[in-house]
């Protein structure tokens, strides 16, 4: 999208809505930015409607409401929640004043993705001073500014937030555990196959896919992880011979990259395609050179684009709850109930550091991952097998996170859960197995969890 060509807004001076994230002590500062070099930046535009759609979201996934089931589609989303014409104007004059011209919307209207130079992004936010970075464990170079920006009076009532300048890409938390001590074992222990799962809970093509076109699931992949067809392939070939599979991916939404295949989008892919074996599988991709310091806004920006995709979504990335502003997480909530009133399953991985305690101060506080803490998605937790050579019965692993948050309420439909009986527990966990052993497969011994 090109922005119209609209006279400059009349500014205030005057300065609201300051953001600020403290860099991480991890990454190395290389010094200031060329002014000339680019960026992007995304911009979350001020939504109309959202208790409206709470209430549907609500109706449609209650089984007793006349509206349960009578999903919304992303038109129907888009005229709920699109920002009013004042917001789009006022934006689109802001931006157009900062010279940004190659801005993409999404069909929702409600973010704006705008490529501008360092020189003009600092001047469209004051505050702001951006620098070249590098850090984590694969040496990742990025552009962040470790100083405060500020939205002008103006627009403090249409922006929520801008995304791009503060957060740093954070780690993988795919941890590799002790092996077992087992006594008399000896011999080669490859882990939880594919097999072992579908063993575990007799799964056949009748009970999972059948390969037909109305059948579709999907994953998303961050942070420059990437799948390989070649290694999914090979994968299927030492793995997938005793059930019928697919050994492709149907579709990449995004941008692949063609680096080294990442342990973590590789579990993702080629374990969630033989437990849901033989069905048409989605990949999300969001390489995060800019935005991969917040993904799941990305990932969010490509649903948000799509009417017709799956309809069941599985994501194994998390971040600390308390690491993110309260802006980026009630927008990325409020992505996430779009996604819920369009009848999309979304299943986030827990977390692996139990419940995440940590001390400040001297004072112990739990530290939920997000967003597995989010009312309007399912979280998934992790088991292991008691008995880590055999198929047993299934323990709760010690290093799976809860899905609580010391942000949102407890939603009243939990309340019910946790006063249910043990029967709706036992179920819970059963839908939790696959996330735990698909990841504790790949490393070749038992046990990582994300």
């Amino acid at each position: 999208m090109i922005l119209p060509k609209v006279s400059a807004p009349n500014l205030e001076p005057s300065m609201t809505n300051i953001f600020h994230l403290h860099p991480n002590q991890s990454w190395v500062s290389l010094g200031r930015a060329d002014p000339e070099e680019e960026l992007s930046l995304t911009f979350a535009l001020r939504q109309q409607n959202l208790e409206r759609l709470s209430e549907l979201v609500q109706a449609v996934s209650d089984p007793n409401s006349p509206q349960y089931g009578k999903y919304l589609t992303l038109e129907n989303v888009a005229d709920l929640v699109r920002p009013s014409p004042l917001t789009l104007h006022t934006v689109q004059k802001w931006l157009l004043a900062a010279g940004a011209q190659k801005c993409h919307s999404v069909i929702t209207q409600d973010f704006l993705t705008c490529w501008l130079s360092i020189r003009q992004a600092e001047l469209l936010l004051p505050g702001a001073q951006f620098h070249h970075y590098v850090g984590g464990p694969t040496e990742t170079h990025v552009v962040r500014s470790p100083r405060p920006y500020q939205l002008p009076q103006a627009l403090a009532p249409h922006v929520d937030f801008v995304g791009g300048l503060h957060r740093f890409p954070p780690t993988s938390s795919l941890r590799q555990r002790p092996e077992p001590q087992v006594t008399g074992t000896v011999g080669l222990h490859l882990g939880v196959t594919p097999s072992v799962i579908r063993k575990r809970y007799n799964l056949t093509s009748q009970d999972v896919g059948s390969g037909t076109s109305n059948n579709s699931q999907a994953c998303a992949q961050f942070l420059e992880q990437y799948f390989h067809d070649s290694d999914l392939a090979q994968f299927m070939r030492l793995f997938g011979g005793n059930f019928a599979h697919q050994a492709s991916v149907t579709r990449v939404v995004g941008q692949q990259g063609r680096g080294r295949a990442g342990i973590e989008a590789s579990l993702d892919v080629q374990y969630l395609m033989s437990a849901g074996a033989n069905i048409s599988t989605w990949v999300y991709s969001s390489p995060g050179r800019h935005e991969g310091q917040e993904p799941f806004l990305q990932w969010l920006i490509l649903l948000s684009n799509e009417s017709a995709l799956p309809h069941v979504h599985t994501v194994s990335y998390g971040d600390e709850e308390d690491s993110l502003s309260s802006a980026y997480i009630q927008r990325v909530n409020t992505e996430l109930m779009k996604a819920a009133a369009r009848g999309l399953t979304l299943l986030f991985a827990s977390g692996d550091s139990g419940a995440g305690c940590w001390s400040v101060s001297g004072r112990h506080q739990f530290r939920p991952t997000f967003p597995a803490s989010s009312p309007y998605v399912t979280t998934v937790g992790g088991t292991s097998f008691q008995e880590p050579f055999l198929i047993t019965n299934e323990i709760v692993d010690y290093i799976s996170g809860g899905g609580f948050s010391n942000v949102f309420p407890r939603p009243s439909y939990q309340v019910q859960v946790f006063m249910s009986s043990a029967t709706s527990w036992n179920a819970d966990l059963h839908c939790s197995i696959c996330r735990f052993l698909l990841f504790s497969v790949y490393s070749l011994s038992p046990g990582t969890n994300h």
